[in-house]
């Protein structure tokens, strides 16, 4: 157990330097910056039938290296249902046709799950 965690110390001490600028001061890092193409969600349905009852939606940005990963949640009816800032959707109240949509930061790209609450 002691030479893996020599081996593993000495991995992260390499990765370390390794990731601590150019080798040419007078020359800086650079990197591309990455720009988000497109947005899923899923699951794109969601019947709920209680009130207090929740449901995991999950966002997909495209590509998956993009740079900038930052997501907002938003419900078109949020007396019928909320969402949170992870995608946790909650029901509130009956309603149908409640679009709780995904926006990426970059891009502005979106996408949505149709809620319907039918305590």
């Amino acid at each position: 157990m002691t030479g893996r965690r020599i081996l593993t110390a000495s991995l992260i001490f390499t990765l370390a330097l390794a990731g601590t600028g150019c080798s040419n001061p007078s020359q800086p890092e650079t990197s591309a910056i990455i720009r988000v193409q497109g947005v899923t969600v899923t699951p794109q349905v969601v019947q709920l039938l209680a009130i207090g009852e929740t449901k995991q939606l999950a966002a997909r940005i495209a590509p998956l290296n993009a740079t900038d990963q930052a997501l907002a949640w938003e419900s078109s009816d949020p007396s019928v249902a909320t969402v949170d800032g992870s995608g946790l959707v909650t029901a509130i109240g009956a309603g149908a046709g409640v679009f709780i949509t995904v926006f990426t930061h970059d891009g502005g790209r979106q996408a949505s799950a149709n809620v319907s609450v039918l305590p």
